[in-house]
Order: structure tokens, then sequence, then C-alpha cells
């Protein structure tokens, strides 16, 4: 017998298109949203380069020609005529030499793509999640159809049975109406899960990005033990130390406090220098007017000192402002961490619960089948009514549509556990997947869990 445990364990992915872990292999490769963060995250690295050319010098270069061509006509002596060509170049060289704005902002950038790079891994998991727990959905809503529809082929087989009884005279009419009934009614719900199956699939395929039906189920073997409070305890810790929720929440307020250390670094002097080299030259001979022949180089070195004096209380207030929100994001980062606890005392307290309930459901089942087929021998014998046979036959099915629905949420609560302590991966999933056989090798068996009647 194996047992669910929580924790990053390899596994041998299974090579059918459509088993767990494969489906969740194509949704990461396939899924949009993971798609549009990645390339929001590579987006958001250039961020931290174009802040870093902050610290380079920057070289700039410039070139220039000019032709002037004028005549002067005198009223006495000939014309003067005066022809040249100006040209010549720049090149400048600047670089900041002290600015803490520029030290802050480069800071912020990286604490910005720290918080980038968790929202996509953030996004990641919730892919996992996502496709993990709409598999799950698919297999529990097919346990649902399974048990109906054997509850559905029971109620027309005994119409059937019912109806000829009629013609021969062996019982009274009135007892058709009440198996017809259960019949209608069996048929309306298994037409309801028929169509949310059709929808689950839909939804599966939308964050796979491909047709895929779930073709692995859980073993009858695995058990779905409680969580004991020690091991509450360490994952309870996991939580605070990977929990991707209170870890963006956390990178939210560091950057915050750095935008006021940027904000308030806009009081402070800052200082620039820097190098020019100008070169002109003027080479036409025939100028006979200004200007005079010749090359002009000039350097020139420029050392700037900005001190901010005031600007009208603009940084002052852009100052107080960002004081409000560290503030506000430290009260959100409480509320985070409040609200993730009380989601993981609530997992907690689901898990242990199906867990209870499988074994209470494991009793009421094999309670209901001994009930029944003991209302069954009674009834062709004549001491039970088919009211008796049909409640039997209602309570049975319906105490394994919750014995199925136990299961399956038991593993989405696990798998939503995972997701909120941030230790929901491939091994993860891998860990369950080892624990799924094939559907084909059990579409022949009894809806009844019979492992359940053995025990």
């Amino acid at each position: 017998m194996s047992a669910l445990l929580l924790g990053g364990i390899l596994s041998t992915a299974h090579t059918h298109a459509a088993d767990l872990l494969s489906v969740v292999d194509a949704a990461l490769a396939q899924n949009l949203s993971l798609s549009s963060a990645e390339t929001g995250l590579d987006a958001s690295q250039y961020e931290v380069d174009i802040n870093r050319a902050k610290f380079l010098p920057t070289l700039g270069a410039s070139a220039n020609t000019r032709w002037n061509e004028s005549k002067t006509r005198q009223e006495q002596g000939g014309d003067l005529a005066n022809d040249y060509n100006d040209h010549g170049f720049n090149i400048t060289l600047s670089q900041t030499l002290f600015d803490l704005g520029d030290w802050y902002s480069q800071r912020n950038a990286n604490i910005t793509l720290d918080i980038e790079t968790l929202r996509t891994a953030q996004t990641r998991q919730r892919i996992i999640l996502d496709t993990a727990t709409t598999y799950f959905e698919y297999l529990k809503n097919s346990a649902q159809i399974r048990a109906t529809q054997a509850e559905y082929d029971s109620s027309i087989s005994r119409l059937t049975l019912i109806n000829r009884n009629i013609e021969l005279g062996n019982v009274a009419g009135t007892e058709r109406y009440e198996v017809l009934a259960q019949k209608e009614q069996t048929a309306n719900t298994l037409r309801t899960l028929k169509k949310e199956q059709r929808v689950i699939l839909t939804e599966l395929e939308n964050i796979v990005q491909q047709a895929v039906v779930p073709d692995f189920d859980l073993q009858s073997s695995v058990q779905f033990s409680a969580i004991s409070d020690q091991r509450q305890r360490s994952l309870n810790d996991i939580l605070y130390q990977s929990g991707y929720d209170l870890l963006i929440a956390q990178q939210t307020v560091n950057q915050r406090r750095q935008t006021l250390k940027e904000t308030g670094s806009t009081f402070v002097p800052s200082l620039k220098g820097s190098i020019g080299y100008t070169y002109n030259d003027t080479n036409e001979s025939t100028a006979t007017v200004y200007p005079d022949n010749g090359i002009t180089e000039e350097a020139v070195y420029t050392l700037t000192l900005d001190i901010p004096i005031v600007d009208g209380g603009r940084d002052y207030y852009r100052y107080q402002q960002n004081k409000v929100s560290i503030t506000q994001s430290e009260i959100d980062l409480q509320n985070s961490k409040s609200r993730s606890q009380q989601q993981f005392d609530a997992f907690i307290y689901d898990i242990n619960d199906f867990s209870a309930s499988l074994q209470s459901l494991t009793v009421i089942i094999q309670a209901n089948y001994a009930s029944y087929i003991g209302i069954q021998k009674a009834h062709k014998l004549g001491t039970r009514t088919i009211t008796d046979l049909l409640s039997a036959e209602s309570k049975l099915f319906s105490s394994i549509r919750d014995y199925e629905n136990a299961r399956y949420d038991y593993i989405i609560t696990l798998v939503q556990l995972n997701e909120l302590i941030g230790n929901l991966n491939k091994n993860t999933i891998g860990k369950i997947a080892e624990q799924m056989s094939p559907i084909g090798d059990k579409r022949a068996d009894s809806p009844i869990p019979l492992h359940l009647l053995t025990q």
C-alpha cells in the first residue's frame, strides 16, 4: 500500500500522452499565460541594463560642414568675393561622478526584477495547479458518471422487469411509476454529469493548448492519510519561507523602501564631469573677408555640481507620499500573512476531514452494500417492497459517489496546499503520478469499489 506524501521526489514519467505528468509538461510548454509571464520577465531584465547604463560614461560626437558664398558690389572699385568652406567636428565625453538617485534607481530595478521572477515562478505554479486540479476534476466527474451510469442501467433493467411482471399480473401496476421516476431522475443526473465533463475537458484543453483526455487514474491502493501535527508545523514553516504570495509582498515592501531612498536622493547634490574637444577648419584661400584662413582647436573641461534648493515642494510631497506607500505595503504584507495562514489552516482541516470521511464512507459503503443485497433477496421473496429496494440502491450509489468525491477532493486540496507553500513542481506532481495507473485497465471494473468490500 502506498501513501501520498508532500515533498519533491523524482519519478519516471509515463509514456502515455495523457498521463498526469505529460499533461503538466505540455501545459508548461504551451500555456499562453506562462509564455506571457516569461516574456515579461525578459523585458524586466532589460530594465536592469537600462539603469546600469547610468554608471557608464557617455561619448558623443558631431561633425559639420558649411559653404559660404557671398559677393559685395562696391560703388568704387571692384566687387568683393568671399567664398569659403568651414568644417569641423566635436567630441564630448561625460560621466556622472556622484548621484545617489542613480544608485538607488539601480537597486530598485534589481528588486523589480526579483519581483517579476517570483511572479513568473508563481504563474508557473498556478499553471501546474490548474492543470492538475482540472485533471482530477475530470477523473472525479468520470467516477460520478460510472456510478450514475450503473444506477441508470439498473433502473432500466428493473423497469423492464416490472413492466413484464405487470403484464403477467404478478405485481400491481402502481409499482411501475416509482421505478420510472427513479430512472428519469437518474437519467437527468447522468446527462448533467456528461455536460460537465465536456466543460472540464474544454477547460483542460484551454490550459494545455491542445486536445487531451486524462487516461490515468488513482490506484485503489492509495492511502489518504491525515497530516500529523508535527508535519503541519513543518509545512507551516515552509509557507513563510517559500510561499510566493508572502515573498512577493515582502519584496514589495523592500521596493517601496528603496523608492523612498531614491526620492530622498533628490535633496542631495550631484556631480557630473565632461571633456569636450572641438576642431574647426576654414580652408578657402580665396576668402578676402572674415573669417581668416586657419584651424581652430578647443578643449573644454567641465565639472558641474547640481545643488537642489527648492522646486515648489514637489519632491518633498513625493517623499511623503512614498512614506505612506511603505506603510500601505507593510499592511498588505501583514494581510497576506494572515490570509495565507487562514488558507493553510483550511487546507489542513479539509485534508484531514477527507481522510476521516474516507474511513467512514468505507464503512458506510460496506453497510449499504450488505443492506442492498439483503433487501434485494427479501424483495424477491416478497417480504420487502420495491420502495425499500429503490431506497437501498439509492443509498448505495450515493455513498459511492461521496466516497469518490472525497478521494479526488483530497488530492486536489493536497495540490492546492503545495501551491500555497510554494512547493508545487513537477517532482510533487510526479509523486502523485507514481500512484496512478492507466484507466484502460479499469474500464470493465464494477462502479462499486469492490476492494472496500473485502476489508
